[in-house]
C-alpha cells in the first residue's frame, strides 16, 4: 500500500488559512475594548515598550508564523495519518 500525501494546493491553503486565523484572532479589535487595552498596554510595560502600537505589530510578526508553522505540521499529519489509514 502506497503512502498517500496532501495535495500541494491543499497545504498551500491550509498555511494560509491557519496564518490568516491567527492574526485575526490576536489582533486588536476596532475600536479597541477595555480589557484588550489594558492586556497590550501591560504586555508592553512588561517588556518596557513605550509603543503599544509597535510592540503590537511585532508581536504579530513574531507570534503569528510560530503558530501557522505548528499548526501547519499538526494538520498535515492528521489529515496524512487520515488518508492513510482509511
Amino acid at each position: 500500500m502506497e503512502i498517500r500525501r496532501v495535495p500541494t494546493g491543499f497545504r498551500i491553503l491550509i498555511g494560509a488559512g491557519i496564518f490568516i486565523f491567527t492574526f485575526l484572532i490576536l489582533r486588536p479589535s476596532d475600536p479597541v475594548k477595555k480589557w484588550e487595552y489594558s492586556f497590550w498596554n501591560n504586555a508592553a510595560s512588561f517588556f518596557g515598550d513605550i509603543d503599544v502600537e509597535g510592540f503590537v505589530g511585532l508581536v504579530l510578526l513574531i507570534i503569528c508564523p510560530i503558530i501557522t508553522f505548528v499548526g501547519y505540521k499538526m494538520m498535515i499529519k492528521l489529515i496524512e495519518r487520515h488518508m492513510n489509514n482509511v
